[in-house]
């Protein structure tokens, strides 16, 4: 599926003639700042807004910048998902705990 967003936002961009991965590193930024209003939203942090967003609408932001991210990755690796499988794998807890 990765694949598939990149090739087809690759083919949109590839006209503006400017470097993929640079755009598509802004795009996360975008969709980061979008997550960061949907949690103000849900949490009515903004008076004058109140409760603007639900649960829902962050879930789908942070997919979003989870999204847009695999894309990026995707500029670096034909096999993105094998890259952030390695990395997570660095996560599980017995490699983070000191005395594991």
């Amino acid at each position: 599926m990765v694949d598939d967003i990149h090739r087809h936002i690759s083919a949109h961009r590839a006209g503006l003639g400017l470097s993929l991965l640079h755009l598509h590193v802004v795009k996360i930024q975008e969709e980061a700042g979008e997550v960061a209003e949907a949690l103000l939203g849900v949490l009515g942090a903004n008076p004058r807004k109140g409760v603007s967003h639900t649960v829902a609408d962050l879930q789908g932001e942070l997919c979003d910048v989870i999204t847009a991210a695999m894309v990026a990755l995707r500029d670096t690796t034909a096999d993105p998902g094998t890259v952030l499988a390695e990395h997570l794998a660095r996560w599980q807890p017995s490699r983070l705990d000191p005395e594991g």
